[in-house]
């Protein structure tokens, strides 16, 4: 017998029913046989008003339900209605707690129902889904919803999303299906319920897993293509003449002669390649289509042993290339180019890990949630890529355990089907690689890159401080403390069943012997923690902190020479502690390979403690690998860095943070340049008034390695396009406290998006910033009529990007990447709030380091150095307005200081010549902008 179903939607005056929350509207479709029966709508009278920010929600006033009934009164309709039913609710436990509250209130029973959550269910069976709002759901399904936030079409259409739920859970493979039940105990009420009821009703029935799935123990995957089939046209030619290219474009892109102008540029060097002078310094502006501009020729260059390896910042930029740039080129080129994006192992699922976790690693019931998603999401996924998952943060434990290490994989259950080796293999075939700027500097020696390569580093601006990052990373001794006091506590309180798993074991690869030597490795490193902790304090902490600052937080920022001054024994003790660690950190691999040989033999007991002791065992490596950097660092004689010193207790030694920071950088470029036949070091803004000087000593290049260098004109006719206001009653930003300026840059928001109807971004300088003005613009109107979208608040950079693509009235908060290769064409992004100009913070480590080495080489470092990354970050902002020549957009600069300190005219003087510059009351600035965006 089939379910009766009720799909209920509730319309409240408030979220919170204690704050005078009272229902307005009441929608209900009842599901009978797998179909919708009848649909209920029914406005209510609340007895209170109806907030102006939920009018313009749900569209409904206080005029709307002024003759609608009390609650009271339809009450015992309702829970007639929906007594004998199974509730279903788009987040179940907001609809039906406020609705048994409001029965309450009118003196009737709750509700006592099975209830069923569609927000869990879609997440457990769309897992690449970027976003579960009722809205996305349907677009993404193209179910038509016609009045969101009214509450008889929103309970419509998730009626009809619980069917194609139900249909889609009918169609899994009966092992997933029978796996999801037993995960699903943990699910919101009775939402397991639609797996368990599936699952009886095709007990029994033997349905074949079609071509691309096969099953492996207990998982089914799909079916993978481990090869790459590259098809092109070695008989064709490089389009070298204006009308061969405006052909090949034809129907496909718009001919921009700046464009043909990069493409012809690259294939000429790339013909006349040198040897010793192999970098390429272009400047190509917003909008000249640079990705085009550099694949279509180097397209022509490559073969299996040289390839194109592409280097950009972000994991949005990488994805652009693969999604939109690659199948572009394939278009034009009648071409079949391949293109693969190369991670660490990191971001890879390792099948065996999650085998073994699905049983021994419980969590809690957002693990259980996790390993449902994973086990719907391996049935679809042919990369293993964990990114996939759209995930707002990957902190669960279970990611710890499940995450691939980059190890090959001989005898396991996965071998075959090992994600991370099908990763690599298809790299190796790839003839263009797309990676990260900062993975491709601590891998510069894989072979994956091929012979004499080319390299392109895409937005080249950012690959001198990436060079530097790869040498900084941070110990913090009070996180290591815990670790390692974690890891011998499991040793300890699990030595029983440690100690009969070993006596059964018959490789001995560990032993009950190795148990008790891991105590005598963790008093070792206990002892050397301490000496060195105190090592630390004593010469580099104690004599640099006054009496008066020993109760605060300490934050020191120290020179390499008095990092090390008269402490000859801190090498000694970071040696032997490394030793130390390390042997601890092997010997506990050692013991999970021995559990992995043995898996049939063990059991789940022993099993739960190998997936506790890999989280912390984890964390350690990770340490350890950033103290050995430290010791390599602080033995290089000539090294130029600056180490950075945090501690939570002046005294409490064991609090210590070390971060350093190298500035010098000349070897890696050096192994750069030695690795790549030649290199294209291209950007939007790489150059100070058309000069490239700034960007060559960041980079720390030596002229003789400089080939070329070449500066595209800009096609998009900024100074006719877009324009820059300033708001009179800005005040001078640096006077201001932080909650002032918060306050300042909340109040400019408001008021700009007030009546406005154009998608807007918002440009920060720190995700804090970001972080607090959100949060103060949550506590206003904005949220009711605009969809508030923040980076590392609201979602992962690319899936804010993605909400922001198709949204109507979203305002986008971004920083750091969302400065620069954020394409938004096409009225996609109109307003371009930028709210200070983008000085870094002196403070910074990186920043204080590098400014050092500056100035004791006789460098003014504001001229050198300050202004000219701001001036370089604010003309990536400004790009990311006009990107095509039929493209408007304003820009809103909440900072005077262009108009009143002296380096304003040669900020002024480095933007897009005759850019118009407007300061105006925000009245007229709002009206002038509605005319000139018509």
């Amino acid at each position: 017998m089939k379910n009766s179903y009720a799909v209920v939607d509730l319309e409240t005056t408030n979220a919170n029913w204690h704050d005078n929350g009272r229902i307005i509207q009441f929608g209900c479709a009842l599901i009978e046989n797998g179909e919708i029966t009848k649909i209920f709508n029914q406005k209510v009278n609340p007895e209170v008003p109806i907030p102006s920010r939920i009018t313009a929600l749900t569209g409904l006033s206080d005029e709307d339900v002024k003759d609608a009934p009390t609650f009271k009164e339809i009450a015992p309709d309702i829970f007639k209605l929906l007594k004998d039913k199974i509730f279903i609710a788009h987040n179940v436990n907001f609809d039906l707690p406020f609705l048994n509250r409001e029965l309450n209130r009118v003196g009737l029973n709750e509700l006592n129902v099975k209830a069923i959550d569609t927000v869990e269910l879609a997440q457990i069976m769309f897992p690449t889904v970027s976003s579960y709002k009722l809205q996305d759901l349907t677009s993404y399904l193209s179910i038509e919803h016609d009045n969101p936030h009214s509450a008889d079409s929103d309970a419509l259409v998730t009626a009809k999303l619980f069917l194609i739920i139900e249909s889609q859970i009918r169609d899994l493979p009966m092992t997933t299906l029978k796996s999801l039940v037993n995960l699903g105990t943990q699910t919101i009420r009775e939402t397991n319920l639609v797996f368990k009821n599936i699952y009886e009703q095709r007990s029994g029935s033997q349905k074949l897993l079609p071509d691309y799935l096969y099953e492996k123990n207990g998982l089914v995957l799909r079916k993978k293509n481990f090869h790459i089939s590259d098809q092109i046209d070695k008989r064709s030619s490089y389009p070298n003449t204006e009308n061969k290219k405006r052909a090949a474009l034809k129907g496909k892109l718009d001919y921009r002669q700046n464009q043909a102008d990069l493409m012809d540029h690259i294939y000429k060097t790339a013909n006349l390649r040198q040897k010793n002078k192999k970098w390429n310094l272009i400047e190509a502006p917003t909008g000249s289509g640079k990705t085009l501009g550099y694949l279509l020729p180097l397209s022509y260059m490559i073969n299996s042993g040289q390839k194109l390896i592409i280097a950009t910042t972000t994991k949005v930029l990488q994805q652009q290339i693969i999604e939109q740039s690659i199948p572009l080129l394939n278009q034009v080129t009648n071409n079949s180019y391949h293109a693969e994006i190369v991670r660490s192992s990191y971001n890879f699922i390792d099948l065996d890990r999650f085998y073994e976790s699905i049983e021994n690693y419980q969590g809690h019931r957002h693990t259980a949630l996790l390993k449902m998603k994973i086990m719907v999401w391996l049935t679809i996924t042919t990369t293993g890529n964990l990114d996939e998952l759209h995930l707002t943060n990957y902190n669960n434990p279970l990611f710890t355990i499940i995450r691939h290490r980059g190890e090959v994989k001989e005898n396991t259950i996965f071998a075959k089907d090992d994600f991370w080796y099908y990763q690599q293999n298809r790299c190796q075939e790839s003839l263009i690689l797309v990676t990260n700027q900062a993975y491709l500097a601590r891998h510069l020696d894989s072979t994956l890159w091929g012979d004499n390569s080319y390299l392109v580093i895409d937005e080249a601006n950012h690959f001198a401080d990436n060079l530097r990052n790869v040498a900084s990373p941070t110990v913090d001794f009070f996180r290591l403390n815990e670790y390692v006091k974690k890891l011998s506590d499991i040793l300890y309180q699990n030595r029983v069943t440690l100690r009969y798993a070993f006596t059964e074991v018959t490789t001995q690869l560990w032993n009950y012997q190795d148990l008790q030597d891991m105590e005598t490795h963790f008093e070792a490193i206990d002892e050397l923690m301490q000496r060195l902790e105190f090592n630390l304090f004593e010469n580099n902490v104690e004599n640099f902190v006054g009496f008066e600052d020993r109760s605060s937080f300490v934050h020191l920022l120290l020179q390499q020479a008095d990092f090390q001054k008269d402490n000859p024994d801190l090498i000694n003790l970071l040696s032997d502690l490394i030793v130390e660690l390390s042997m601890v950190v092997n010997r506990i691999d050692v013991l999970f390979d021995q559990y992995n040989f043995q898996r049939n033999f063990i059991s789940v007991e022993l099993s739960r403690v190998i997936s506790n002791l890999i989280i912390e065992n984890a964390k350690i490596r990770t340490t350890l690998e950033s103290m050995d950097e430290l010791l390599q660092v602080i033995q290089e004689p000539d090294a130029a860095f600056g180490i950075e010193i945090d501690m939570r207790d002046y005294y409490e030694p064991n609090t210590l943070k070390l971060s350093w920071r190298q500035y010098d950088i000349t070897d890696l470029i050096t192994e750069t340049t030695d690795s790549f036949s030649q290199i294209f070091a291209i950007g939007a803004a790489i150059t100070i008034q058309k000069d490239f000087s700034h960007f060559i000593l960041d980079l720390q290049l030596d002229e003789e390695q400089i080939n070329e260098m070449l500066i595209l004109p800009d096609s998009n006719d900024m100074a006719h396009n877009s324009k820059i206001y300033i708001p009179k009653d800005v005040p001078d930003v640096t006077k201001l406290s932080n909650d002032d300026y918060y306050s300042m840059v909340t109040k400019h928001i408001v008021e700009i998006l007030d009546n406005m109807d154009h998608q807007t971004m918002i440009l920060f300088n720190s995700l804090s910033t970001l972080e607090a003005v959100y949060n103060k613009l949550m506590e206003t109107d904005v949220k009711e009529k605009w969809e508030i979208l923040a980076q590392g608040v609201t979602g992962t950079n690319e899936k804010i990007k993605k909400r922001f693509a198709i949204g109507n009235r979203s305002v986008l908060l971004g920083a750091n990447s969302f400065w620069e290769g954020v394409d938004f064409p096409n009225k996609l992004l109109e307003i371009l709030i930028v709210t200070r100009i983008p000085f870094e913070s002196p403070e910074m480590l990186d920043v204080k380091v590098r400014q050092e080495v500056m100035a004791k080489n006789g460098f003014n470092v504001f001229q050198a150095d300050t202004l000219p990354r701001a001036i370089l970050q604010l003309r990536q902002g400004l790009g990311r307005l006009v990107r095509t020549p039929h493209d408007r957009g304003v820009i809103l600069l909440l900072d005077n200081r262009i108009l009143t300190k002296n380096y304003g005219k040669t900020i002024v003087n480095s933007l897009p010549s005759g850019l118009p510059i407007v300061e105006d009351n925000m009245r007229s600035i709002k009206k002038d902008i509605n005319k000139f965006l018509k």
